[in-house]
């Protein structure tokens, strides 16, 4: 009888939810991103991570490490583009339910890195000359993401994201959509 009333609390116990502070100021989250932009002449991924620093009313300082890379093709080979990047900025809370379970952000980075175009050759196999050059490039980008938190640590991620990049000899504008992950500490 004892050893029932023991299962009947703790299952009474598991089934209870705890729900505990999210967002608190000053707390910190790790977060791992990848993506994926679909065009007609190009292979475009990025993977970045991240720490975020949260503020108040859901609102959050992030600071980004990003690699990226396009394939684009020539003949029978493909030109790779490669940049690595690195972002600070702001993140605003714009809509959030009232448990705080699903809420949509947009935010606004400084970005700075490095771009590098056929791996610094601008001589291609069959003699052409490339007259793109591998060049530091710096600008901004702006990101709407929509957060998903499946429990107060694990939040789920899904972002859309426009660069402006200056100094580069591709074009400037670069539009992401991504999936990620982040893990409140």
């Amino acid at each position: 009888m004892n050893k029932k009333l023991i299962y009947m609390i703790v299952l009474l116990l598991l089934s209870l939810t705890v729900r505990a502070q999210r967002m608190l100021p000053k707390q910190k989250g790790i977060e791992a991103n990848f993506g994926l932009l679909f065009t007609s002449d190009s292979q475009y991924y990025f993977v970045n991570t991240g720490i975020i620093i949260h503020t108040k009313k859901g609102n959050y300082h992030s600071y980004t490490l990003e690699y990226s890379r396009d394939n684009i093709p020539y003949r029978n080979t493909e030109i790779r583009i490669e940049s690595y990047t690195a972002e600070a900025g702001y993140s605003l809370n714009l809509i959030a339910n009232r448990t705080r379970n699903l809420m949509i952000n947009s935010s606004l980075s400084a970005t700075a890195g490095y771009e590098e175009i056929n791996k610094g050759e601008l001589l291609l196999y069959d003699g052409a000359r490339l007259i793109n050059q591998s060049s530091f490039v710096y600008g901004v980008s702006g990101k709407l993401s929509m957060e998903i938190y499946l429990s107060d640590r694990i939040v789920l991620l899904t972002s859309g994201k426009l660069q402006h990049l200056w100094n580069t000899s591709l074009s400037p504008l670069r539009c992401s959509v991504g999936i990620g992950i982040r893990f409140n500490l």
